[in-house]
């Protein structure tokens, strides 16, 4: 599995998560074997670029298979939804953090644009 956080920096599993998921610029990126993190990456949405990417496109890009959010609004989970991706909310703290709240069962799953 790779779970994808937004965050606000490139501090890998220390960046803290960014609360306005469509406009973050880093994401953590986790490959999880069961509930044990084996690589960690940060990746860079660069919006200066001539034609940037939606934050759904490039986590898609990188074979996200779950998204650890903070805030995140209808649009963002209509275009992570249709490719594919879980979303669940309620992420904060450290990439770190968020990932033992998701293996603790404390983030919530939305499943539908109405669960924003």
């Amino acid at each position: 599995m790779r779970a994808g956080i937004p965050v606000t920096s490139t501090n890998g599993l220390s960046s803290e998560v960014n609360e306005h998921f469509g406009m973050s610029e880093y994401f953590v990126l986790l490959d999880v074997d069961g509930d044990k993190i084996q690589k960690v990456d940060v990746v860079e949405n660069n919006p200066d670029v001539k034609e940037p990417k939606t934050p759904a496109d490039l986590l898609a890009e990188h074979e996200v298979n779950i998204v650890l959010a903070g805030g995140i609004g209808p649009h963002m989970i209509k275009e992570l939804l249709d490719k594919g991706i879980r979303i669940f909310r309620g992420a904060a703290g450290t990439a770190e953090q968020a990932f033992e709240d998701y293996k603790a069962g404390m983030l919530t799953e939305v499943r539908t644009i109405g669960d924003e």
